[in-house]
């Protein structure tokens, strides 16, 4: 009986791979996580694109943001898209960010297949397991989050110091 039940739960696993919750360990403050990732970009959240409904509330699923400035990688595009978490994966939930808003967010690129079923390769996604965003005001030129804390403390660092301790932590 024992061995029937591990077949079975071993087969749901294998089956629907997506069903079970995002588990990470915070991987660290946001100079310590970026350097991981394809694209970090000064961006401003455009607009929602599509929505599920979690919890009997209209939840934003994917974002349209457009591309300040660039600080590591390379993208051609003005603007990009941008999937969030349906509740699986390891992604923040795009309420998180509002719309009209400016962040330098640090990227992986989509994941089709894995992540949602109109995800293509050419979108963006972003992690929760660490700092992966940091809200930017662009009037003050200025960040704030957890930028390089040991205690996930928040901090405000300028827009132009933020650029070039990217640019070290690149080169190492």
């Amino acid at each position: 009986m024992a061995r029937r039940f591990f077949a079975l739960i071993l087969i749901m696993a294998l089956a629907r791979p997506n069903v079970f919750a995002c588990s990470c360990n915070y991987g660290g403050p946001f100079l310590k996580m970026a350097p991981r990732t394809t694209l970090v970009a000064l961006v401003k959240v455009t607009k929602f694109l599509t929505f599920k409904n979690i919890y009997n509330s209209k939840t934003p699923m994917s974002m349209e943001v457009e591309i300040i400035d660039i600080y590591k990688g390379a993208e051609s595009r003005k603007t990009i898209t941008v999937w969030g978490d349906p509740g699986n994966l390891c992604r923040p939930y795009l309420d998180t960010f509002k719309e009209g808003q400016a962040y330098v967010i640090a990227f992986h690129p989509g994941s089709p297949g894995f992540g949602h079923d109109n995800e293509k390769e050419t979108d963006y996604s972003i992690s929760i397991c660490g700092a992966f965003w940091l809200a930017a005001d662009l009037r003050n030129q200025i960040v704030s989050g957890d930028i390089n804390s040991n205690d996930r403390a928040s901090q405000t660092m300028r827009l132009s110091r933020l650029r070039s301790e990217l640019e070290i932590n690149n080169h190492k």
